[in-house]
């Protein structure tokens, strides 16, 4: 008889590598830019003094005429509340001990787990740091009494934040979950999701968020970086510099598109900005456009070791540079020293007021940890960002 793997099989043994091959996507592009222009927060929220008026009381006379009326500076506060995100963990006991060392696990589970849930929770604030108003995940199509969720054109963003075992929430900005509450999703399509439970019916007035919630996420760049909208109890149409240059691109990205949306921002802001950042695709749209003259090869550094192509006009050359979670078809051009990630306490930090990370959950061989941080992301000059909206993806 012939020896094969087949019939040695039970007496061979497997060799298990010392080590966890992460199969998932870790970049936070922004997350990183921001991070290191945190202020500290203590109360109930953020004050920032705006200055958005000038006096009036200027102007030439004839000889002996009157002299104008006095004026004076004009002032708002901006109130800026503080958002909590939260993420937890559980192992239990014998797991503990059965993967004290790489003999008896791949990696010690404990470890895995607690660096895990501060990785998984930056990515869904990476994620939150592009949200737009209605603080969702991505919006609703038209589903008849089904589990299938069909989405209105989910971007490839949007799809990937999705994944099996994910619980999510199905309503309206005014109740997030009058659809459906705590649904686990049990595939992920092309531009549906399927959750468990009864079937449900949609519109494009719904959408899904992450169970829980509830409006609670961060302020975004999309809200943000916005032509109208009130953002942090400041009116634009009662305060008209409080809104950043927003125009239409003609789909596919030019030279003179991105040239004059940093020029027009340096125009009605007198500062300059410093960052450019989009998708792989309208980065992609915007370089093929010049790959015959090849004026775009030079490559630039920005915090976290992310490379960058530039981008010039007038006196300034700005780094453009990709993120994954950005949205499909726009591109925001900062000034990171007017974004601040305004902060209390430390940040990703493990609930350790009782003097453990660990907690015994009582009357079981269990243990819990929870991770938080106490953020919002800010703006005080609102008018030194734009966007370029409708590109078209590469």
């Amino acid at each position: 008889m012939v020896a094969t793997m087949a019939n040695v099989d039970a007496a061979l043994k497997d060799d298990y590598q010392p080590a966890i091959r992460d199969q998932l996507t870790n970049a936070w592009v922004l997350l990183s830019q921001i991070e290191s222009n945190s202020k500290d927060v203590e109360g109930r929220y953020a004050t920032l003094s705006l200055h958005t008026g000038r006096n009036s009381g200027v102007g030439a006379r004839a000889a002996s005429a009157a002299l104008p009326s006095a004026g004076a500076q004009t002032y708002i506060e901006e109130r800026v509340s503080i958002t909590r995100n939260y993420g937890s963990m559980s192992i239990e006991g014998d797991l503990i001990e059965a993967s004290a060392s790489d003999k008896g696990s791949f990696g010690r589970m404990m470890d895995r787990e607690m660096k895990g849930v501060v990785i998984d929770l930056k990515n869904d604030v990476s994620r939150q740091l592009y949200n737009d108003a209605t603080k969702s995940i991505a919006q609703c199509g038209v589903t008849s009494a089904a589990n299938v969720i069909v989405l209105t054109s989910p971007t490839v963003a949007q799809m990937r934040q999705f994944s099996v075992g994910m619980v999510v929430d199905i309503g309206t900005t005014a109740d997030y979950d009058v659809v459906a509450a705590g649904r686990s999703i049990t595939a992920v399509g092309a531009s549906t999701i399927t959750i468990d439970g009864a079937t449900v019916t949609t519109t494009t007035s719904h959408y899904v968020t992450r169970a829980g919630s509830d409006g609670n996420e961060l302020t975004g760049l999309r809200e943000i970086v916005d032509s109208s909208g009130t953002l942090f109890n400041v009116d634009p149409t009662a305060v008209p510099v409080w809104k950043s240059t927003e125009t239409a691109s003609a789909g596919t990205p030019t030279e003179l598109e991105f040239e004059k949306m940093i020029e027009d921002i340096q125009f009605v802001s007198d500062q300059s900005i410093n960052l450019i950042l989009t998708t792989v695709g309208v980065r992609r749209n915007f370089a093929a456009q010049y790959q015959g003259d090849r004026r775009y090869t030079n490559t630039v550094d920005v915090k976290a070791g992310f490379k960058a192509i530039t981008v010039a006009a007038g006196n300034v050359e700005v780094p453009l540079v990709t993120d994954n979670d950005a949205p499909n078809g726009i591109a925001f051009f900062l000034n990171t020293a007017h974004l601040c990630q305004h902060q209390m306490g430390n940040p990703w930090s493990f609930m350790d007021r009782d003097g453990s990370a660990l907690h015994l959950v009582s009357g079981y061989d269990k243990y819990e940890a929870y991770i938080y941080n106490y953020h919002e992301l800010t703006t005080d000059r609102r008018n030194a960002h734009g966007k370029l909206t409708g590109i078209t993806e590469a």
